[in-house]
């Protein structure tokens, strides 16, 4: 076995990932020096602004995006169950259903005998 090339493409692969390290670090610096450049208003009216919607509880896009993921979430889980029940024709009514040990201790003699 040739462990001089088992070596070198190691270091070989960890200088790729250093590399790639330091362009998303780099990209990340440029990223944060241009948002604070060509920021439309000054971070003192930026924070004021969001303190305001936060106390007056307006609702923010976010909040509309959660509601409306949980509306979805829920239509999807009621049109699952539905499936699972199958037709409406053959379905049981859930107020019928009777249980004929309910309320009584015939469970443990029959659980005796057994």
């Amino acid at each position: 076995m040739n462990y001089r090339k088992i070596i070198e493409n190691t270091i070989q692969t960890q200088k790729d990932h250093s590399l790639t390290a330091f362009a998303l670090l780099a990209g990340l610096a440029a990223g944060a020096a241009l948002a604070v450049l060509f920021a439309p208003k000054s971070g003192r009216e930026s924070r004021k602004l969001l303190a305001e919607k936060l106390r007056s509880g307006q609702p923010t896009h976010q909040d509309e995006m959660e509601e409306h993921l949980f509306d979805d979430l829920r239509e999807t889980t009621r049109e699952h169950a539905a499936h699972l029940q199958g037709p409406e024709s053959k379905r049981k009514d859930p107020t019928s259903i009777k249980i004929p040990s309910a309320g009584t201790t015939a469970w443990k003699d029959k659980a005796l005998t057994e």
